[in-house]
């Protein structure tokens, strides 16, 4: 969908060797380069016309005809959509043409701005006028229309994200479940529903697949690892990919087996329905306070919907899962001098050495803070004010008052320097106070008291001095007209000791040389060995060449499905391979977006994304009707367009 249709053919080749020569390029008479230069033009299109509310989609502003084009203003498109940006880039294009011996040249200018837009509600929306500069000029697009579907009411699939708590502190675990709740197979109430899906599994989309910002949780290997479906039954999650058998084919989406076992709930009618259970859980330990969101969540494919004769008959949906939010408390304030950032439960001991001394002499009191199971982050404790405490800070002086503490293991250790300032001082009991997320209270822990045996400083005479010499013979230092040697009784122990500069350079020189050829040597043969990346890269085009050759063989063998999935994969596999992307997650608007990051023209870009389109539309539709082969044609030119532009950005 486009504001302005614009035909202006753009003959890209650079005819070159008669210049050289002086000859002459016949077959196009006629042509001569434009004398006036073109208005700057704005356009506006997006990348689909028609969405389910809680996705996105890419819009483009081109810019034209200008040197210096500045960045259009997204503000009004604030009001129903979040707005992101993709980036810009230009498209600038020359060609040189020669006819007759006469050279001319003709140049199009191109500026492209990408953004991601996330509508906030259903229905038919407008995207206003968006307003744009060049060369001093204001430029103004065309509105569109961006239509938004809301979820279907229906009981096939019921898609929930819920939280086992709505309220926590800092360090305090909680768990948020994606809950999809699926209708069992007509006629089959103990087969799942998944496996007639086998083929095309459906996708999950949440938002919490990467740790958000101030909330911990285990690795993501490590949490969906257990999940992997042996049999290839369950569902997909966002992009995750697993590793494919085959180099050629490459990454593979990976399918989790999320089944947690049957839920009765009553269906749309009224009428109680056993439904299978499938649950994606995930837990996580915020380190820090405020609000945090987790949705909405997107269940998209297709569901066996009923059967006819000995067919089950599909249908393609998008269950939405409203988003749950859990608050993240702050510990409450005003909080007691003697908090140290703890939450939960700790266990403190205290000890100090050394424990005789003079009044003035340094000691070294350690606060050990241990934490329990369920108490925070060692991260978040701070050294305890001892300056808080009378009855220290009445008799020692604090010399450090906030050391930095050390981790160790399930401890964190706290080290003071301090100074008795009287004789018979003691370390009393220390208070360290934490908070309990449980009761919502402050609680105080208490150490023993430490005994210590402190004297009055006495008179320092000259042997307690540090760094006092004692009286020794002395020995003679001889000198020479090469240095200074000292008591050296023979001779023959002096010799020179002087260093060859550049005979140490050249060692040097040659040393390092060596190291850089072998490394040189290393690095290129592990690169040609076992890099898999360049490896997809070198065979990406022979690979997609062979795809389509398979593609026209089905098609000749009358499997027109077989033909349609091997022509999709010939196209979206090529651009998968030069940029190291999973082929089976990429989508039309995906692929569109990566042509345009590549430079490749607007025609073929948009040319792949429609054939990628009519491809899907086919494989889900009237496939019998589609005409292959004219695809086949199509996507086998496009192959050697976009190819090079592709590998050049590789």
């Amino acid at each position: 969908m486009r504001s302005r249709v614009l035909v202006r053919p753009v003959l890209s080749a650079v005819f070159l060797l008669n210049l050289l020569s002086g000859g002459v390029f016949c077959g196009w008479g006629g042509i001569e380069a434009a004398a006036v230069a073109d208005e700057p033009e704005i356009e506006a299109s997006l990348s689909a016309e028609e969405i389910f509310i809680g996705e996105s989609v890419t819009l483009q502003v081109e810019i034209r005809h200008s040197k210096n084009p500045g960045a259009p203003d997204m503000g009004p498109l604030k009001e129903q959509f979040d707005v992101e940006s993709l980036g810009d880039q230009s498209r600038d294009q020359s060609s040189t043409f020669i006819i007759n011996g006469r050279v001319s040249q003709q140049s199009v200018l191109s500026h492209v701005y990408l953004y991601r837009l996330t509508p906030r509600a259903a229905g038919n929306l407008e995207i206003p006028p968006i307003q744009g500069t060049a060369d001093g000029q204001s430029l103004t697009t065309t509105a569109l229309t961006l239509r938004v579907l809301d979820a279907e009411v229906q009981d096939l699939v019921i898609a929930e994200v819920r939280s086992d708590t709505q309220r926590v502190y800092p360090t305090q675990p909680f768990e948020i479940t994606l809950k999809i709740l699926v209708r069992p197979l007509p006629g089959d109430e103990a087969g799942s529903p998944l496996m007639p899906l086998r083929r095309q599994p459906p996708r999950l989309q949440i938002n919490w697949l990467d740790e958000p910002e101030g909330l911990g949780s285990d690795e993501r290997s490590a949490w969906l690892q257990p999940l992997l479906a042996e049999n290839g039954i369950g569902f997909t999650l966002n992009d995750v990919t697993t590793r494919s058998s085959s180099i050629f084919s490459g990454p593979q989406l990976a399918v989790f087996d999320l089944y947690k076992g049957r839920e009765v709930r009553n269906g749309l009618d009224g009428v109680p329905v056993s439904y299978f259970v499938f649950e994606l859980t995930r837990k996580f330990v915020p380190s820090r306070s405020g609000t945090f969101t987790f949705g909405p969540a997107i269940v998209k494919g297709t569901f066996v919907s009923g059967v006819e004769g000995d067919q089950y008959t599909a249908k393609r949906l998008v269950a939405m899962a409203p988003a749950a939010m859990i608050e993240v408390r702050d510990v409450p304030s005003p909080r007691p001098t003697t908090y140290c950032g703890g939450i939960g439960e700790y266990r403190i001991a205290a000890s100090a050495g050394p424990t005789k001394l003079r009044v003035g002499d340094p000691l070294t009191l350690t606060l050990v803070l241990e934490r329990g199971k369920a108490s925070g982050s060692l991260e978040l404790l701070s050294a305890p004010d001892l300056m808080s405490m009378p009855q220290l800070a009445s008799d020692f002086d604090v010399i450090d008052r906030n050391p930095t503490g050390r981790i160790e293991g399930d401890s964190k250790k706290f080290s003071y320097a301090l100074r008795p300032k009287r004789p018979g001082a003691s370390i009393p009991s220390l208070t360290v106070t934490t908070f309990d997320p449980v009761s919502e209270k402050f609680t105080d822990t208490t150490t023993e008291a430490i005994p210590l045996e402190v004297t009055e400083a006495s008179s320092v005479s000259s042997s307690d001095l540090v760094g006092a010499v004692a009286q020794t013979e002395t020995s003679e230092i001889r000198t020479s007209a090469e240095g200074i040697f000292q008591n050296v009784t023979s001779l023959s122990e002096l010799y020179d000791q002087r260093v060859s500069i550049p005979v140490s350079v050249s060692l040097a020189a040659i040393a390092w040389g060596l190291a850089g050829i072998g490394v040189l040597g290393v690095n290129t043969y592990r690169r040609r060995s076992t890099d898999t990346v360049w490896q997809r890269r070198q065979q990406a085009r022979r690979t997609a060449r062979q795809r389509l050759a398979d593609a026209r063989s089905a098609l000749n063998g009358g499997q027109i499905q077989e033909s349609l999935s091997l022509l999709r994969l010939g196209i979206a596999g090529l651009i998968a391979d030069l940029c190291n992307k999973v082929t089976e997650g990429l989508t039309a608007t995906d692929v569109s977006a990566i042509l345009a990051k590549a430079s490749v023209p607007s025609d073929d870009r948009i040319q792949t994304q429609k054939l990628l389109e009519t491809i899907e539309s086919a494989q889900y539709g009237a496939g019998q009707s589609a005409d292959v082969s004219g695809m086949l044609e199509t996507a086998t030119a496009l192959i050697e367009r976009i190819g090079p532009y592709l590998e050049r950005g590789a």
